[in-house]
């Protein structure tokens, strides 16, 4: 720290200091005079020593009243040596609090910096984190895809097998009228299912034309432990379809086994009805149900992965709809719930035009 110079400390005083800084320069002149002339006395006393007792008195009293004003002018010296000593104490302690005030601004940007380092470091912490849950999320919505898919090769599986065996044991029984019946059935299904898995294999979607007779003719409605089938309200025959067949087929089978399972209606009283219409812009296609319908407190979620929306929701596993949407969502069309059906479930599938 630099130390301030006397000129320096003079001009911060203020008038009254200044002038006794004056005066005290002139008492110094005064009493330098003062001992030159105590010098001479002393020097005209020896020369002097014969003059009369009367004025040698005078002399020494002059003397002494000079010695007295001597003393009282150092006595005022050593005053303002000591208001010197006080500024200059004041000026260092002036000079320490900046130093202090300037070292305590240096160590709040030091934290400063340290806090800003942190900060940085948790926000590509937490960056890091949401990678790495957006990666956990994605493997684990591709491996229920995965387990889904193989659910449904299963079942169609079991279901086209079921109408082969059916098929060949007519055959045995020569019922030759019947196997032409079902042939042509039976050779549908399986380039349905050998369409599924080529669906599947490269997860992308082959559009053609067709009616939803195309499809409604190979769904699977038969109600368990019985030789009776789930009654179907089919409109919309001779509209044309734009869609991957498989794909599609997939989608509604899955609609009514969810209505099988969750509509909380004996099957041999459910209906399924399924409607296709047309608009310019897309082609609709509405399942419906007679059962108790959706919660509204769910219908948020209904398409998400692991929910289970229905009543009855204790068997499923919460990934059939959120597959279904998938479907539907590569064929760059919509799926939703509506709400306005009063007389159960009912879903509402756009797919736009080729």
């Amino acid at each position: 720290m630099k130390k301030k110079t006397e000129e320096e400390v003079e001009v911060k005083l203020d008038p009254q200091m200044q002038e006794l800084y004056a005066r005290l320069e002139e008492e110094r002149a005064e009493n330098a005079r003062l001992t030159e002339v105590l010098t001479r006395l002393e020097t005209e006393k020896t020369r002097e020593k014969e003059i009369d007792s009367k004025k040698a008195v005078q002399r020494t009293k002059k003397k002494l009243a000079l010695q007295e004003q001597l003393q009282e002018k150092k006595l005022q010296e050593e005053i303002i040596d000591n208001k010197q000593a006080r500024i200059e104490s004041l000026l260092n302690s002036l000079n320490d609090q900046q130093e202090i005030q300037e070292l305590d601004s240096q160590s709040l940007n030091e934290l400063k910096k340290t806090l800003d380092t942190l900060i940085t470091g948790r926000n590509k912490r937490v960056e890091v984190i949401n990678k790495m849950v957006e990666r956990n999320n994605a493997l684990m919505e591709e491996n229920e895809s995965l387990k889904f898919t193989r659910t449904v090769i299963a079942h169609d599986l079991r279901s086209l097998m079921s109408s082969i065996i059916g098929t060949v044991t007519l055959i045995d029984l020569g019922e030759k009228d019947v196997v032409e019946e079902l042939l042509p059935s039976l050779e549908d299904k399986c380039r349905v299912f050998m369409n599924l898995l080529n669906t599947i294999n490269s997860n992308e979607i082959t559009k053609e034309m067709f009616s939803i007779d195309a499809i409604t003719k190979l769904l699977t409605l038969d109600i368990e432990n019985s030789t009776k089938k789930i009654k179907t309200a089919v409109s919309g025959y001779d509209i044309q379809i734009s869609a991957d067949r498989a794909a599609l087929y997939d989608v509604l089978q899955n609609l009514i086994n969810n209505s099988i399972k969750y509509s909380d209606v004996d099957p041999e009283n459910l209906i399924i009805r399924i409607d296709v219409s047309q608009d310019e812009h897309s082609t609709i296609i509405k399942v419906a149900d007679n059962g108790v319908g959706i919660p509204k407190d769910r219908l948020g979620k209904i398409f998400d992965l692991y929910d289970r929306a229905g009543i009855n929701d204790n068997r499923g596993k919460g990934i059939g709809l959120y597959m279904v949407r998938k479907m539907i969502e590569n064929h760059g069309g919509t799926i939703e719930y509506d709400e306005n059906y009063q007389n159960g479930a009912q879903f509402i599938i756009q797919i736009p035009p080729v």
